[in-house]
């Protein structure tokens, strides 16, 4: 059975521009699996909350997508990549998600 899967990443000391430069490399088209998305500033910097078709999607996600696009803000537009490595993430599975 495939269960939804959430990941909510706190990013302290990261800025809204800083979120840009990686997103820009992400590309335009909505990943395989995502269900929603959604990101912002809170006190101590930057939060995503993502939800996922399942938890294989976000790995998918995660590592075709994700750590090259920050590789690229890091090598082309000066993002700090050792920010990247203060990212913390809270997961939930579906037996956690009321649909």
């Amino acid at each position: 059975m495939i269960m939804p899967f959430g990941v909510v990443q706190e990013m302290p000391g990261v800025s809204e521009d800083e979120y840009r430069l990686v997103e820009r490399h992400l590309g335009p088209d909505r990943p395989p699996g995502l269900l929603a998305h959604v990101a912002g500033p809170v006190e101590e910097g930057w939060r995503i909350i993502n939800i996922w078709q399942d938890e294989a999607a976000f790995r998918r996600f995660q590592s075709e997508r994700l750590v090259r696009a920050a590789g690229l803000a890091a090598q082309t537009d000066g993002f700090d990549a050792s920010k990247a490595a203060g990212f913390r993430s809270v997961t939930v599975d579906g037996t956690e998600l009321p649909f």
